[in-house]
C-alpha cells in the first residue's frame, strides 16, 4: 500500500514536468501589458505579440496599441487586418512627438462598402511629373548632443492626382471627383520640409491613397465626415496653430498675479514666471527624445534589425523604415556612408526574406 500511495503521489509530478518541458515558454513582449488590460480587450499573450511585433512593429507604447484596439472595437473592425495605423505626430502643445491612431485607406473603403451604395472607382489619373530638390535642417543626436545637420533630397513626383468614385443614389449612379496635389499632401521627415522616405520612394502610391480617401469623403459624407486617412495625416501637426497659441497663452497673464503682492520688486517678479514656465516644457521635450534617440549606432542597428525581422509585407517594411529613417540619421556624419550601407544591407535582407516567403 505504501508503494502504491507513493507512486500515485509521484505520477502527477512526472506528468507536470513532461508537460512543462513540451510546451515552450512564451518570451516576454517588448511592450508588456497588465492583466487588467488583457482582460478588458479579451486578448491573450500570443495575440498581443502578433499585434506588437507584426501589426504595429513601430509602436512605442502600450497606450498606442490600446487606442487602436478601442477604435477597432468601436467601429466593429478586425484589428488583425490592420484597418488603422499608429502615426507619430508633432504636438506643439506638448512640444513632443505623440502617437495617434488614424484609419488606413482600407478602413475608409470598408466604411463606404458597408453602406451598400458604393458603386466603384475609376483608375487614378496622375498629372505631369516634377523634379524638385528639397533642403532642410534635421535635428540629430551626436555624442549625446543634439545638432542640426543640413539634408538634401532630389524627389521626382506627380504634380497632382485625380480620381472619381461612384455611389448609387435613388437608383442613379452618381460621380464624385477629387483632385489632390503632391506638394500639399506629402509627409515631411520630422519637423523639416523634407519628404520622408515613403513619400520620396513611392510618390504615386502614397498620393493614390490620399486622393481615393478624398473622393470617398465626398461620396459618403454622412459615413466618413471629416475622417482623414493615416496617409493624409502623416507628417502633420497634431493641432491647429491658433488653438495651440490660445492654450499656451492662457497662463501667461495669470502668472504675474502671485508676485503682485510684493510691490517692491515688480520687474524681477515679472521675469520669474517665464523661468518657471519653460522648465516643465524643457522636461517634456528633452526627456522623451533622449530616451528615444540618444543611442549608439550599434544599438540603433540592432533595433532596426529586430523591427524588420518580424515584418511580413513590403508596406509594413516601408513604415518601419520610415519610422527609423536611417539615411537621414547618418547623412553628413563621419562614416555616414558606411553606416547608411549597413542600414541598407539590413533592409535588403528583410526584403529578401519577404520575397522568399511570398
Amino acid at each position: 500500500m505504501n508503494t502504491q500511495t507513493q507512486t500515485r503521489q509521484q505520477s502527477p509530478q512526472v506528468d507536470q514536468r513532461e508537460v512543462s518541458n513540451n510546451v515552450p515558454a512564451l518570451a516576454p513582449s517588448r511592450l508588456p501589458i497588465s492583466p487588467s488590460v488583457a482582460k478588458e480587450f479579451e486578448i491573450g499573450p500570443t495575440e498581443w505579440r502578433v499585434l506588437v511585433d507584426q501589426i504595429f512593429p513601430a509602436a512605442k507604447s502600450v497606450e498606442a496599441v490600446m487606442m487602436a484596439l478601442s477604435y477597432c472595437r468601436k467601429r466593429n473592425l478586425d484589428i488583425f487586418k490592420k484597418p488603422v495605423h499608429i502615426v507619430p505626430m508633432w504636438s506643439s502643445a506638448k512640444k513632443a512627438m505623440v502617437e495617434t491612431v488614424w484609419p488606413g485607406i482600407a478602413e475608409i473603403r470598408t466604411t463606404a462598402s458597408r453602406t451598400g451604395e458604393y458603386a466603384g472607382i475609376d483608375e487614378v489619373e496622375f498629372g505631369p511629373f516634377v523634379e524638385r530638390t528639397f533642403e532642410g535642417m534635421v535635428e540629430q543626436w551626436e555624442d549625446r548632443q543634439k545638432v542640426t545637420n543640413k539634408v538634401t533630397k532630389l524627389v521626382r513626383f506627380p504634380e497632382w492626382a485625380k480620381v472619381t468614385v461612384y455611389r448609387m443614389n435613388r437608383g442613379a449612379r452618381c460621380a464624385y471627383t477629387a483632385r489632390v496635389f503632391w506638394e500639399e499632401m506629402y509627409a515631411s521627415a520630422g519637423k523639416s520640409e523634407l519628404p520622408n522616405d515613403m513619400w520620396a520612394k513611392r510618390p504615386r502610391g502614397q498620393l493614390d491613397k490620399c486622393v481615393e480617401a478624398a473622393a470617398l469623403r465626398k461620396a459618403f459624407p454622412e459615413e466618413l465626415g471629416n475622417v482623414y486617412a493615416a496617409e493624409e495625416m502623416e507628417g502633420r501637426d497634431l493641432a491647429d496653430g491658433v488653438t495651440i497659441e490660445h492654450e499656451v497663452a492662457k497662463p501667461k497673464p495669470q502668472a504675474p498675479r502671485p508676485p503682485s503682492a510684493n510691490p517692491s520688486a515688480p520687474k524681477p517678479e515679472a521675469k520669474q514666471p517665464v523661468t518657471i514656465e519653460h522648465e516643465p516644457e524643457e522636461a517634456q521635450v528633452e526627456e522623451p527624445e533622449e530616451v528615444e534617440e540618444v543611442i549608439g549606432d550599434t544599438e540603433f542597428f540592432e533595433q532596426l534589425d529586430d523591427a524588420l525581422a518580424v515584418v511580413m509585407d513590403m508596406e509594413t517594411l516601408e513604415e518601419v523604415w520610415t519610422e527609423f529613417d536611417p539615411l537621414s540619421r547618418f547623412d553628413g556624419k563621419p562614416q555616414g556612408e558606411v553606416n547608411q550601407s549597413i542600414a541598407l544591407a539590413i533592409r535588403k535582407r528583410a526584403e529578401k526574406r519577404i520575397g522568399a516567403a511570398a
